[in-house]
């Protein structure tokens, strides 16, 4: 081993403090941007709430008002120009840009009118607000995941249920994939299926959210995280020292894992760093820990013979930039307060453009469902369309990534009710001769026929399947028999049991 000098050419990829602040508003529920938001305001004397003026609400041409919105967005779904650390001065064109909460939303209103411009003067119906308690555990999340996933067979979603059902609170699945091979034979009647099987099952739902779920062990969960991120040269080594030397991690050798990879100190401390903020319980954020109240992100309102989305203005407060500090910034002389100004108000500006690209996301997003789902918000659930993340992303131009984190924890208040977002995505069950089948209409489908059989007669998974085919819905009695447990409803045979007990 001899010492010498090596030049490396190569692109990085970084995220700005804006950028990665952006993505965490996003992520956020609405009740966590609040919370944000009132934390910012206790700390950041650049930022103040506005207050409350009269908002004239204008409904924008669609298309008028995704061409403005695409000038926020990059291919990736972020927004374009989210980097505000160029160099700032003390005057007042320096600190004049602001952004008026009526700005974010008063003029960013979407309508989706099924026979045409509807008149603003007709009555509108509009749901009162239904503020209630909701929790998503981390296998109703799997869940959801697993059910928008288009599986190459009905048994390889079968598989997949049945390893989340094996996940535990916090994300591992603890069961060997040997012991569950024997119990899944037996129930598919599929002896020729394998551990590699089941092995390929688990690669799919470990690519799921939260990244690093359905690891077998903690060094697995680790690497999963790794490799999801962006690779880096300390990402390959601290893979290789999982990988390779995990025990020197846990009793801390840390002499040894220098010597061996020749680090030195600070390169040391930035490995361990980033091992250290990787999540070893990545189902623990799914613990039922608190109540947690819902406030509704959108509001569908009737307008004439279509909807109206808009975003919910009381929501969160009127933000602005403290232009009293501002006026006093020029007779400051202190190079300290000149900095501590300038990082406020860099604060300051990046939270409300942070929100501000939320909301637009958001709008953009409910009025692409809206217009999807148009016959359920009409129907019901019964007429609930096939919709999966690919679709909306390739639609709007965004990152899958982009649209699960506006998706999720995301409310919108209907006269149906008050509904998660992602609630209105659910995989498409093909069929012969037929269009797709949304597996939440066929669900709807299903518990109607139920609620409507002789209690003394209950309808078999047979004779479901012959009425749905009625209904030009051909689905397999497998598929039947799965949708009725996943609502909860026992088989024909225990269901005229409970009849004959009472």
């Amino acid at each position: 081993m001899m010492p010498g000098l090596q030049i490396n050419i190569g692109q990085q990829l970084k995220l700005t403090p804006q950028l990665q602040q952006s993505i965490k508003i996003l992520q956020y529920s609405a009740l966590e941007v609040q919370q944000t938001i009132a934390a910012t305001l206790e700390t950041n004397f650049m930022l103040e709430v506005a207050e409350e003026e009269p908002i004239d609400f204008e409904v924008l041409d669609q298309h008028e008002n995704d061409d403005d919105i695409a000038q926020h967005e990059t291919e990736q779904g972020e927004p374009a120009d989210l980097d505000l650390q160029d160099n700032i001065t003390l005057t007042e064109e320096a600190f004049g840009t602001d952004y008026a909460w009526e700005d974010i939303y008063a003029d960013r209103q979407l309508a989706h009118e099924s026979t045409g411009q509807a008149s603003r003067d007709q009555d509108e119906f509009s749901a009162p607000e239904n503020y209630t308690a909701a929790h998503t555990s981390l296998h109703d999340h799997l869940t959801w995941q697993a059910d928008i996933y288009k599986w190459p067979s009905d048994t390889l979603a079968y598989i997949g249920s049945y390893l989340i059902d094996e996940i535990d609170e916090e994300g591992y699945l603890r069961t060997p994939l040997s012991d569950m091979l024997l119990n899944l034979q037996t129930q598919l009647e599929e002896p020729q299926l394998t551990v590699a099987d089941l092995d390929s099952v688990l690669n799919v739902i470990q690519q799921f959210e939260p990244t690093g779920v359905g690891a077998r062990d903690l060094a697995e969960c680790l690497l999963l995280q790794l490799k999801a991120q962006k690779q880096t040269p300390f990402h390959v080594t601290a893979a290789q020292l999982i990988q390779r030397h995990f025990d020197w991690l846990t009793y801390h050798d840390f002499k040894r894992i220098k010597k061996s990879y020749g680090l030195e100190d600070d390169q040391l401390e930035t490995l361990l760093n980033l091992i250290q903020s990787l999540n070893p319980r990545p189902g623990r954020q799914f613990a039922n820990t608190e109540t947690e109240v819902i406030v509704p992100d959108l509001i569908l309102k009737r307008r004439g013979q279509g909807w109206l989305v808009e975003l919910n203005t009381k929501a969160f407060p009127n933000l602005q930039v403290n232009q009293a500090y501002i006026d006093l910034s020029d007779n400051i002389k202190d190079q300290d307060a000149i900095k501590q100004i300038k990082e406020q108000l860099n604060e300051a500006r990046n939270l409300i453009k942070s929100v501000h690209h939320r909301g637009e996301t958001l709008l953009r997003v409910g009025h692409f469902i809206v217009e999807r789902q148009k016959r359920f918000f009409d129907e019901g659930e019964q007429a609930m369309q096939p919709l999966v993340l690919r679709e909306v992303a390739e639609v709007l131009e965004l990152h899958e990534s982009t649209i699960s984190r506006a998706t999720s924890q995301k409310y919108i208040q209907t006269p149906r009710g008050v509904f998660e977002l992602k609630y209105f995505f659910s995989s498409g069950v093909s069929q012969f001769g037929n269009e797709d089948q949304s597996s939440v209409a066929i669900k709807a489908h299903i518990k109607e026929l139920i609620s409507q059989e002789d209690p003394k007669k209950p309808i078999s998974d047979n004779k479901l399947m012959a009425l749905l085919s009625e209904k030009d819905i051909n689905v397999a009695r497998r598929t039947i028999a799965k949708y009725r447990e996943a609502l909860g409803i026992p088989s024909s045979s225990d269901r005229k049991k409970r009849v004959g007990l009472r």
